[in-house]
């Protein structure tokens, strides 16, 4: 005579998911609540972590998973190259150095674990609680900023400026209310018995899985080489700019509390013209940040932000061989900021801090350095004239005569 089924088994496949998100996510923990403390775009990140975890034991106290006997099974094995995918997006994050592709790996996992243990059903129910995970990520805000400055130029015809620090954080809202919405919608269904096993939703979340990792390798891929960055030791006077030390914000001190050295100069000239020159240096490439981190906390709001090789405002003079630099415009108010930044060590400069990441990988320990110049603006007097002129008078970084 068989006697009754022990609870022990539906209670770990219960706990067996999130204990593995647990420990992958572990060592990402640090990162992650540093970035909600100090990065404008990233924080109150919390939440949006803790409405998932919310979300996950509203599921399964909604739809408490059938015997593996009596569940449809056409579904669940759709969770191995779902793990798979995610198995692979981590090995990437850890061999070039990655760690929000960790971090996407860490929910990936424990999400795929989910699907296998208590069946493809629930792992559509559970969907939001890993959208919701996401949204809680560092660099995620940074990322739908630039999709929106992309999608504004391309359907706008003048673009004005993308959300900042706020707008961001609202598009956050409107995705996590999405997700809940037709995570309610579906729970509704399965309650009713009406969720039957979808086989164009396996091939959706396969579509969208391929395009995120194509997507990693693309941020990836290397660029070009520039020349050595000495900015420190440069002289304080050069032509007509004078330049002198100048306070850091609180919001910068916040964001590079852990760098070498950081530092900001202005230079001006006898007729006005101003340029901010931000310097920071870091033995952890990890501690550099984007510039777009700083001006959103600042209230600016982003135009462009453009490899400058691509960018047709300003056109820089750089001395031979020209710095791997992004170019980046935005506006507050009435101000217009025009800037070019870039991140280097001593043999190796570019606009993408992922590749320089990928160098640091490849080639060792720093020192590792961001170099941001800006000029101010209003409606009367454009700053991308004054930012020429600086690059092509200042030694260090401005053509040969």
């Amino acid at each position: 005579m068989r006697g009754r089924p022990s609870p022990v088994r539906p209670l770990l496949r219960l706990l067996a998911p999130p204990l593995v998100l647990l420990a992958l996510l572990a060592p990402s923990l640090p990162w992650i609540v540093q970035a909600w403390r100090t990065s404008p775009l990233d924080a109150w990140g919390w939440v949006f972590l803790l409405l998932g975890v919310l979300w996950w034991l509203l599921v399964l106290d909604l739809a408490t998973p059938a015997p593996a006997a009596d569940r449809p099974r056409s579904l669940d094995h759709a969770g191995w190259p779902v793990l798979g995918l995610f198995a692979v997006i981590g090995l990437l994050g850890l061999l070039l150095d990655v760690r929000v592709a960790q971090a996407v790996a860490a929910l990936g996992i424990g999400w795929a674990c989910g699907w296998l243990l208590l069946g493809g059903r629930l792992a559509l129910l559970l969907a939001p609680a890993l959208v919701l995970g996401l949204l809680a990520l560092p660099t995620t805000g940074y990322v739908l900023q630039l999709g929106l400055a992309a999608l504004a130029e391309r359907l706008l015809p003048q673009p004005g400026g993308t959300a900042g620090a706020a707008g961001v954080m609202l598009l956050k809202a409107v995705i996590a209310s999405a997700a809940l919405l037709l995570g309610l919608l579906l729970a509704w269904l399965a309650r009713r018995g009406r969720l039957a096993p979808p086989r164009p939703v396996t091939a959706a979340y396969g579509a969208a899985a391929a395009l995120a990792l194509l997507g990693l390798l693309a941020a990836l891929n290397p660029p070009a080489f520039g020349p050595p960055l000495a900015l420190a030791d440069d002289e304080w006077a050069f032509g007509a700019w004078l330049g002198a030390e100048i306070p850091v914000t609180a919001a910068e001190r916040r964001l590079f509390a852990d760098s070498r050295s950081l530092s900001k100069r202005l230079y001006s000239t006898r007729d006005g013209q101003r340029v901010s020159v931000l310097l920071v240096e870091s033995d952890d490439v990890h501690d550099l940040h984007t510039p777009e981190y700083c001006l959103s906390g600042s209230g600016w709001s982003l135009l462009r932000d453009v490899p400058l090789a691509a960018g047709d405002a300003p056109q820089l003079e750089f001395r031979h061989p020209a710095p791997a630099a992004g170019a980046l415009t935005a506006v507050r108010g009435g101000q217009r900021l025009a800037g070019v930044y870039w991140f280097g060590s001593d043999a190796r400069s570019t606009d993408d801090i992922a590749g320089l990441r990928l160098h640091r990988r490849l080639h060792g320990d720093g020192p590792w350095r961001m170099i941001l110049v800006t000029a101010v603006g209003d409606s009367a007097r454009s700053p991308e004239p004054v930012l020429r002129r600086f690059v092509r008078d200042a030694p260090w970084l401005g053509s040969e005569s």
